[in-house]
């Protein structure tokens, strides 16, 4: 059996271009990876099955539509071998969070199958077929602190990139990314800024430079759903936070802290408080998610 981490995906700073003819947005993001999401598992099998289990499993599908099944098919047709493989997925995650579940779910069948069918593809090759199956795809089949573009296929990752412990939190609302993209592309221009590299891959260099960029969708997916500023609000009221911002689309949002104490003592009050979110403590690792061969 053949298991792999499907690690929740963090954009710690989003910029969103305008729509382009084909359909997308052009986008900039420094994304982490946390050190919690979604287990999968592969095994032989004469054929192509999925299972789906764990605390958010509830209404998934796990037929073709599934993005993990997507992956397996999309590989096999590269690779020009059968699909076959049993599946096991455990779900972490929730749907329409806003931190890629189901790309990272997408990312991790590619990793295994790779590994399973013994095909020893470079990542690069495996992302190139992620993108086939979803903007998000190709980030999480590296799984690593990384610099996105393009519409998410064009992947830089970060080598000299520090842990940071932080929050994770989720008002269980799911949010979906086609209403916020529509929410934005209605409203005016904004001011939105991009990451800015700096020489400096320290700690502080790098909240500053996290601090002066922005996560353009966060006003559009107020307007779909506004618990969202409620959870900002209640984030930034929990402690001690050097960065409080949106991820991805929404809805969950994250707080990053100086050290674990802070975080936990956050999560404490924020879990008393609002005992029906999703509290998760986290730390975005600086260093690479993928399950070691």
């Amino acid at each position: 059996m053949i298991r792999e981490f499907a690690a929740a995906k963090v954009n710690l700073a989003l910029w969103v271009g305008a729509l382009r003819e084909d359909g997308y947005h052009p986008v900039d993001s420094i994304v982490v990876f946390a050190d919690w999401g979604d287990q999968l598992s592969v095994a032989p099998a004469d054929d192509l099955s999925l299972r789906i289990s764990g605390p958010e499993a509830a209404d998934l599908s796990a037929g073709e539509d599934n993005l993990v099944i997507r992956a397996a098919r999309a590989l096999a047709n590269a690779a020009g071998c059968e699909p076959a493989g049993q599946i096991t997925l455990e779900k972490h995650i929730p749907a329409g969070a806003g931190l890629g579940g189901g790309s990272a779910d997408a990312a991790a069948a590619l990793r295994a199958f790779n590994r399973l069918w013994e095909l020893d593809w470079p990542l690069d090759m495996l992302a190139g077929i992620g993108a086939e199956i979803g903007s998000d795809v190709p980030a999480c089949v590296w799984s690593q602190p990384l610099r996105m573009t393009g519409r998410g296929e064009r992947i830089r990752p970060i080598d000299a990139w520090p842990d940071f412990p932080a929050l994770l939190v989720n008002p269980r609302l799911p949010v979906a990314t086609g209403p916020v993209f529509l929410a934005f592309d209605t409203m005016p221009a904004g001011t939105g800024a991009a990451f800015r590299p700096t020489a400096d891959t320290g700690r502080e260099a790098i909240l500053e430079s996290l601090r002066t960029a922005t996560n353009d969708l966060t006003d559009a997916a107020m307007s779909v759903q506004p618990v969202i500023r409620d959870v900002l609000t209640a984030l930034g009221a929990a402690g001690e936070a050097d960065l409080v911002r949106m991820s991805g689309s929404g809805a969950t949002c994250f707080a990053i802290y100086a050290a674990a104490k802070e975080r936990d003592a956050a999560a404490a009050r924020l879990t008393a408080e609002h005992p029906d979110w999703l509290v998760q403590p986290v730390v975005f690792s600086g260093a690479s998610a993928i399950t070691p061969a």
